[in-house]
């Protein structure tokens, strides 16, 4: 039983790696734009919460820019998938977190239409 690798097992091993360098910035962007939504969202929440639900159109119009850059940020961690050798968390953490708001938003319209 052989509890260590060879020389040539282990320089094969690095030989057969995917030369990963770094994350993809479209994910980066994604992500810091799902970041960016969730502050407005707290923003515009809390504004209606102090103004008791009299907030007027300016909350409107926070939740409006929200949901469109939402969707901004999903067709930009969509697209970032195409770049290659790269790592592609923050393209999974941004993609599904501007769906998430955009969904969200969409059906908090949807409730009270």
């Amino acid at each position: 039983m052989k509890l260590r690798k060879t020389r040539e097992e282990r320089e094969e091993k690095k030989a057969r790696r995917i030369p990963l360098e770094k994350y993809t910035k479209g994910g980066k962007i994604s992500s810091l734009m799902a970041l960016i939504h969730i502050l407005l969202l707290a923003l515009s929440v809390g504004i209606s919460i102090a103004k008791r639900g009299n907030a007027g159109i300016y909350v409107g119009f926070f939740v409006l820019v929200v949901l469109i850059s939402a969707a901004a940020g999903f067709v930009i961690g969509i697209n970032s998938f195409k770049e290659s050798d790269k790592f592609f968390r923050y393209s999974y953490i941004g993609t599904i977190a501007n769906a998430v708001i955009w969904i969200g938003i969409l059906g908090i319209y949807l409730t009270y239409i």
